[in-house]
């Protein structure tokens, strides 16, 4: 705690000392937030709020069996998660397990499995924007997802095969309703739904700016060698760092091979935007980081098997 204090105003002092870098730091990471993740995540945030919302779910789930029921909800948490983009499928699990549609084993295996780059940002931004790789879209994805979607196959199939599922039936299996009119009812979920949203994206705004003034003081330090400060600035925050990446003089194949793995962890923003979502929910971020820096080691090693067999 003491060490954690120190470090924050040294931080502080710092950034006060070099006012012009912070807020050229400031602006990278707001520009980020406004032009990408704004309009990228917030219609899905909206989306899966109004999804999951109790009204919504009672008139979906009424006439399935728990275990059915169960079973769908995951399936649309792995496919938003897998989708839409991180931190959604941070949201999804959360939510669900808040909801008691799930256990914390479940939810924490959604969080580390399906809280992953979107195929939007790889495809567009990464692969045709910043590496001039658009081609190798197809087979980016398998290296960054399946990994990932085999683990998924392989926990729930063993935990439905051996073990007794413990459903509890919540407010969504009954069929009695509130005599609330639908049109106001509607106009409910929605103004939630949105607000929720907003406070959502905003806080991970404000991560997009406190790391995007790190990765400025970085790009400062002078005496790194370039590859390694860009690689530095992946781990940090993946958009700025892919950037980076693409600017150095190296053949593109370098390049790619650099970003899958960097791709797959994520970053250290979207961790703490991840921590940020998940919190109140038992869920273990130190397993999270762990599980990511693994699968990230297993797309780098796939990502240079692929080039080995296919050169």
């Amino acid at each position: 705690m003491k060490f954690g204090l120190v470090f924050v105003i040294i931080a502080i002092l710092i950034a006060l000392c070099q006012p012009q870098i912070t807020f050229s730091g400031a602006v990278s990471g707001l520009n980020i937030w406004f032009f990408q993740l704004l309009p990228t995540l917030l219609p899905f945030m909206i989306l899966s709020n109004i999804l999951l919302s109790d009204p919504v779910q009672e008139y979906i789930f009424a006439r399935m069996s728990p275990l059915r029921a169960k079973k769908i909800r995951i399936l649309f948490a792995v496919l938003a998660g897998l989708t839409f983009g991180l931190p959604i499928g941070a949201k999804m699990a959360k939510d669900l397990y808040q909801k008691n549609l799930i256990d914390a084993r479940e939810g924490q295996i959604l969080l580390n499995h399906c809280n992953l780059i979107g195929p939007s940002f790889v495809g567009s931004y990464v692969l045709t924007k910043k590496l001039d790789l658009p081609d190798l879209f197809g087979i980016s994805l398998l290296l960054l997802y399946l990994p990932h979607i085999l683990c998924l196959v392989c926990f729930f199939s063993k935990k439905e095969a051996t073990t007794e599922q413990k459903i509890h039936i919540t407010s969504y299996g009954k069929t009695t309703r509130k005599a609330t009119p639908r049109l106001r009812n509607c106009f409910q979920i929605l103004n939630v739904a949105i607000m929720n949203g907003f406070e959502t994206i905003t806080i991970l705004g404000g991560y997009l700016i406190l790391f995007g003034i790190f990765c400025a003081f970085v790009k400062e330090i002078q005496f790194l060698p370039t590859g390694l400060r860009a690689c530095i600035l992946a781990f940090l925050e993946i958009t700025i760092g892919i950037h980076e990446i693409s600017i150095l003089e190296i053949s593109g194949m370098v390049k790619y091979l650099c970003a899958i793995p960097l791709l797959s962890f994520g970053g250290l923003c979207t961790a703490m935007q991840t921590w940020s979502v998940c919190m109140g929910a038992p869920f273990s971020m130190r397993n999270y980081i762990k599980e990511r820096l693994l699968f990230a080691l297993i797309s780098g090693l796939l990502t240079i098997l692929y080039f080995f067999i296919l050169y």
